[in-house]
């Protein structure tokens, strides 16, 4: 008995933020809400250097009005600044709230569902995340925000072979030799659709894979995945490898474009000529697919 209990605890220790399910931080807190912004998703922030930066978004967006009042997902203690407030578990899990007015003090134990504060001016939604131990995990993965369904399947909008010149990328068209890159836009829409002007939002598939198809009949390559957002925030130092050039956020009236390198080194010299299909498949937390291919001609 003791040993079942004790490998229990170690399976859930090596699971992917293991969790039990937790309602959501508007009300009503047994219905979903809309989703405006992804874990995973691509940010952008001015470096000290006054360079453009992209980082990976560490939470997600939940639509509400200004001044909505927010409320604990889950009871703990309390730090915060400001325009947040965090939400410290004894099993070193912290909920995190963001962009709103707290009403509540520094070292005040909370309740479930009470309330924590209000949805700043200018906002529009209240950022949600929760991390195990620092590191961020993804609030909608399942059996953590309850309830969540996605009900639009992903959508592989383009797949493109290109060359990279001066930072910029130029199409390649179906006949490739050399060494080119290959890029998928891909993307996926929210289940409640937030409000306008913010009702044009997409999300980040949660894994984006790819293969090639000989078109003479042989067998395909395995499945590369090149990004999965399931369970863990990225480290920035990855967001380069997985956002292309050209990739941008959700704004206001403008949906977010997400363009994903498949392989930023795609040598064609490594297969014979011939006509090679490049398939792209977008996956989101349940499973479901959407999925686009092109024909290259390898001519070198």
């Amino acid at each position: 008995m003791f040993r079942g209990i004790v490998a229990a605890t170690l399976l859930a220790l090596l699971l992917p933020g293991v969790a039990h399910a937790y309602g959501w931080p508007l009300k009503p807190f047994d219905r979903m809400h809309p989703i405006r912004g992804s874990f995973d998703d691509p940010r952008f922030h001015v470096a000290p250097d006054l360079a453009w930066k992209g980082t990976f978004h560490f939470g997600v967006d939940i639509s509400a009005p200004d001044g909505t009042p927010v409320y604990a997902v889950e009871a703990g203690t309390i730090t915060h600044g400001h325009d947040w407030v965090d939400v410290h578990r004894p099993n070193r899990r912290v909920f995190g709230y963001w962009h709103v007015r707290p009403v509540v003090r520094a070292g005040a134990h909370v309740r479930m569902h009470q309330l924590l504060g209000y949805v700043l001016p200018g906002w529009g939604h209240v950022h949600f995340a929760e991390s195990v131990a620092g590191q961020y995990r993804n609030p909608l993965r399942p059996g953590a925000l309850t309830p969540y369904r996605e009900a639009n399947p992903p959508v592989v909008d383009a797949v493109s072979a290109v060359r990279v010149e001066a930072h910029t990328l130029q199409s390649e068209g179906a006949d490739v030799s050399g060494t080119v890159a290959l890029i998928a836009d891909a993307y996926q829409l929210p289940t409640i659709a937030p409000a306008p002007p913010w009702n044009r939002a997409r999300l980040v598939p949660s894994v984006v894979r790819w293969r090639i198809i000989p078109a003479n009949g042989d067998p395909p390559t395995p499945w590369r995945t090149v990004a999965d957002f399931r369970y863990r925030l990225l480290p920035g130092w990855m967001y380069p490898s997985i956002y292309a050039p050209g990739t941008y956020q959700n704004k206001p009236n403008r949906p977010g474009d997400y363009r994903f390198w498949l392989t930023q080194a795609f040598d064609t010299t490594t297969l014979p000529n011939g006509t090679y299909w490049i398939d792209v498949q977008a996956l989101d937390l349940s499973g479901a697919v959407g999925e686009n291919e092109i024909a290259l001609n390898v001519a070198n």
